[in-house]
């Protein structure tokens, strides 16, 4: 495994490939933003709240449940209000950034020859909306969101998703590249099917800690 502290070093490492895989979040783009964003659009059905947005995302950093923690707080949780949250928060339409350069790099890998993917875990409504805020459409080949293979049982590390991605690009698995975050999941299957694997060390990811490796 290849280790590589910006997103944007992917092209020294990839020489002989035919086919680089992206992960997404913390990936190609800053989940941190995303939780941000669907913070803010549930702020604004929750105008009684002061610092509404703030106190959301103190509450996540604290490493409790948000929505529950300021809920109650306020004195006007209900179970009725709390998904009222969770269905906003859900099918926000985000406002999310590519981490910069990445565009660059995607459009010099496709004129380079190179075919690209995306696999990803999460809800279908949410990574899709991701994709579509993000532009990726524009620069991808084949996108596979592991839920809609059947269910959250096809999150990495199931092989399901590489395995789709080697037949629909059509290349063998030693000429493909995996790139992603989470060194706990993200290369299990990769490796083991032989494909190349960059770990984007990404020390402002949403779920990093500083002893990983």
């Amino acid at each position: 495994m290849i280790e590589i502290s910006q997103i944007t070093e992917v092209n020294q490492h990839i020489v002989g490939l035919k086919a680089i895989l992206f992960d997404l979040d913390d990936t190609l783009y800053g989940e941190k933003e995303y939780v941000r964003s669907g913070y803010r659009v549930v702020a604004a059905i929750l105008s009684q709240v002061e610092d509404c947005e703030e106190k959301l995302w103190s509450a996540f950093e604290e490493g409790k449940s948000a929505f529950d923690e300021v809920l109650k707080n306020e004195g006007i949780y209900t179970d009725e209000l709390k998904q009222k949250c969770l269905r906003t928060y859900r099918f926000q339409q985000p406002d999310i950034h590519l981490y910069a350069g990445v565009a660059e790099m995607l459009v010099q890998l496709r004129a380079a020859g190179y075919k690209l993917g995306i696999i990803t875990d999460g809800r279908p409504e949410g990574q899709r909306a991701k994709i579509e805020a993000l532009g990726l459409g524009e620069y991808i080949d084949h996108i596979i969101i592991t839920d809609e293979l059947g269910g959250i049982e096809y999150r990495k590390p199931n092989d399901t998703a590489f395995r789709m991605m080697k037949e629909k690009l059509d290349v063998e698995f030693p000429e493909i590249c995996y790139v992603g975050d989470n060194i706990k999941k993200d290369f299990m299957a990769p490796e083991k099917l032989g494909m190349r694997c960059i770990w984007f060390r990404n020390k402002d990811g949403l779920y990093f800690t500083p002893h990983e490796k």
